[in-house]
């Protein structure tokens, strides 16, 4: 049987969070593959930061088979030195070779999972990169979803991504923006959006959320993660210029405190994604209130094509890779147009059809299949 092996940020089996690879690992089940997802290592820092995590990443740590859904598996490494934004550990030579730090031999253990060879090795996070050193893979697939260069919690990740960039056979990039700086290193990346799982998200009907029936005032809804990106400001004037109730749906990682007196705003936390389509078909307008900063323009957001398929109204922030999309979407030059984007959706409403066709248009599965062309022609990263 043909094997993938899946190094990704997030857990295949969080409830709240299904990504790209989490529907790019289903698609490769439907093709006969079985699939190996691995997680981020851990040790009793992970424990300090959450405990339900380090239990979790400890009890698919074993050499075990830990099945998580038919033919696929997970895994996360012991490991007495992680990499990432904590004292000691930032240092990129930590992931580059982080099976030095891990306990028992992770060659051993990839060995008795059956995993130690593999047709595909698919890494979408950088911090797994040690992956590539123990793992005998026919082809390496580095899947670019974000410049995380950017972000706080990747430091001096250039120095991991420049070792993974050289050695791919295939690089996808989920933006322009990244593909360009793919490019401008020297390699060869290929523009494959994020995408959606249409069917999931555009049902006809679909229970209303509890939490709707309060109000019978017009629906505001943002789902996704709430993180110091997330402009808080837009929202805080949203809520003070419209009589519409504002829904939050997910983690949230940065301060809201402004919100809260806000009677017309609901933080709702995270939601199991079986029930997201119920948040956005009975909701009138959906939004991306993203601040404007590099790590945005590159960002190809999944949260747009699930709005669409849902046939729910879409004003956002402006963004480059979103200008390149072409979607029927209300695209805000800067706060005041955000607010008047949302207010002209609820007062003159709007024609699902474009929006649903759309999201159609751009299903996940889509973007397996041309990623499937890409690895059967046996594309070279190399200009």
């Amino acid at each position: 049987m043909k094997k993938v092996v899946f190094a990704d940020f997030v857990e295949y089996n969080d409830p709240n969070s299904k990504l790209g690879n989490y529907h790019y690992c289903n698609a490769f089940i439907r093709d006969g593959y079985e699939a190996l997802w691995v997680s981020n290592s851990y040790n009793g820092l992970i424990y300090l930061k959450n405990k339900q995590d380090y239990k979790f990443k400890k009890s698919i740590s074993t050499a075990q088979r830990h099945e998580l859904a038919p033919r696929i598996y997970g895994f996360s490494a012991f490991a007495s030195r992680l990499y990432g934004n904590y004292l000691f550990s930032r240092n990129p030579h930590i992931a580059l070779h982080q099976e030095r730090y891990i306990r028992p031999n992770v060659r051993e253990t990839l060995r008795q999972l059956h995993f130690d060879k593999a047709d595909i090795l698919w890494i979408s996070n950088p911090k797994l990169y040690w992956l590539t050193n123990v793992v005998d893979y026919g082809k390496l697939v580095y899947r670019v979803a974000d410049d995380y260069s950017k972000f706080k919690e990747f430091p001096n990740i250039e120095v991991v991504e420049n070792h993974l960039l050289s050695k791919a056979d295939l690089i996808l990039a989920t933006s322009q923006k990244l593909v360009d700086k793919v490019t401008q290193k020297g390699y060869r990346a290929f523009l494959v959006n994020n995408g959606v799982e249409y069917e999931h998200f555009a049902p006809e009907t679909t229970p209303e959320p509890a939490e709707y029936a309060a109000s019978r005032r017009m629906r505001v809804i943002y789902v996704g993660a709430i993180k110091y990106w997330f402009d808080v400001d837009a929202i805080e004037t949203l809520a003070k210029e419209t009589d519409a109730d504002i829904y939050l749906v997910g983690k949230v990682e940065t301060d809201l405190s402004k919100l809260k007196p806000l009677e017309n705003v609901h933080i709702l936390g995270g939601r199991p994604y079986a029930s997201i389509p119920g948040y956005l078909k009975h909701a009138d307008v959906a939004v991306i209130p993203f601040k404007k900063m590099e790590a945005t323009d590159a960002v190809s957001p999944i949260k747009l094509y699930e709005y669409c398929s849902a046939g729910t109204a879409v004003v956002t922030t402006d963004m480059e890779e979103v200008r390149r999309m072409n979607a029927p979407v209300y695209i805000a030059k800067d706060q005041e147009d955000f607010v008047r984007g949302v207010k002209a959706y609820l007062r003159d409403g709007y024609d699902r059809t474009p929006l649903t066709d759309f999201g159609k248009n751009n299903s996940w599965y889509k973007r397996y299949q041309s990623i499937q062309q890409l690895l059967a022609e046996k594309a070279l990263v190399h200009k």
